[in-house]
């Protein structure tokens, strides 16, 4: 039976200039589908097409999604999804934002997600400055809408709403099977690791979500940090490659981490 292979962070380009393939950490036996939840490169509109040719010489484009993230816009616009849609058609391959994907008796909802800036110490204010100081999304991706000016965390804390109100209807379709949500962003503070700094931009807390939607799987990237948690009944968990620097383990090298539960439920006899 085909694999799905999700993964997240590749940063083809960063690898590309360390001299290293980070696809040969995969396994592409038998894969029927791939998405790839964010951060393929930076500068997608020089790079993307060279990446895909890179992966294209592993799998058939035509199975291959790409859910933008954050490094996915940089040297581009936080409104260019069309032009990112046009790069990954014109390569083959597929764009998955705000998309949902139907593979025999199983969905992936697929979008960036961002974050809604209300976890982490401190106001919204001064997050907002924070983000604005130390986060380079904030100083390499522009809003074409607005002049080219560069974009604010109000910008992708907008984009974070429709994402999320995209994906609350979504989850609320009944759907005679298995629901993975596949995401950029974590959905949940606890996948961070301890002492995270500029956490508002990296995870969401969307428990009360999950625990109501209760979705079988969570998958998200970002954080570059080996993660797996259980939110009720959903497994929620990183699947980011990383940098070429970085010893990520988890789906790259097999590693599987610890699981967390979250509630704690105390499981009776049956």
């Amino acid at each position: 039976m085909a694999k799905t292979l999700i993964v997240a962070d590749l940063h083809l380009d960063m690898w590309a200039e360390a001299g290293r393939d980070a696809l040969a950490r995969l396994d592409f036996s038998d894969v029927g589908l791939m998405i790839i939840a964010g951060d393929l490169t930076n500068k997608p509109k020089v790079r993307w097409r060279r990446a895909l040719e890179v992966i294209g010489q592993r799998i058939d484009l035509e199975r291959v999604y790409v859910v933008p993230g954050n490094h996915d816009y940089y040297h581009h616009a936080l409104d260019g999804d069309d032009r990112l849609e046009q790069i990954a058609r014109d390569a083959g391959a597929n764009f998955a934002q705000k998309r949902e994907i139907i593979l025999r008796s199983k969905r992936y909802l697929c979008c960036t997600l961002w974050t809604d800036f209300q976890t982490g110490t401190g106001t919204l204010e001064s997050r907002d400055m924070e983000a604005r100081e130390r986060m380079n999304d904030y100083r390499y991706i522009r809003v074409a809408s607005a002049g080219y000016r560069k974009a604010r965390p109000a910008d992708t804390i907008a984009r974070h709403r429709d994402h999320l109100s995209w994906l609350r209807s979504k989850l609320a379709e009944r759907f005679d099977g298995e629901t993975a949500v596949v995401t950029h962003h974590a959905p949940i503070v606890g996948a961070l690791p301890a002492g995270q700094t500029l956490s508002w931009c990296y995870a969401s807390d969307l428990k009360d979500l999950i625990l109501e939607c209760q979705p079988d799987e969570w998958l998200f990237g970002h954080t570059h940090h080996p993660a797996e948690i259980m939110v009720g009944t959903t497994r929620v968990a990183n699947v980011s490659v990383g940098y070429p620097w970085q010893n990520m383990g988890g789906v790259a090298d097999g590693d599987k981490p610890r699981i967390r539960v979250y509630p704690r439920v105390r499981r009776g006899r049956s």
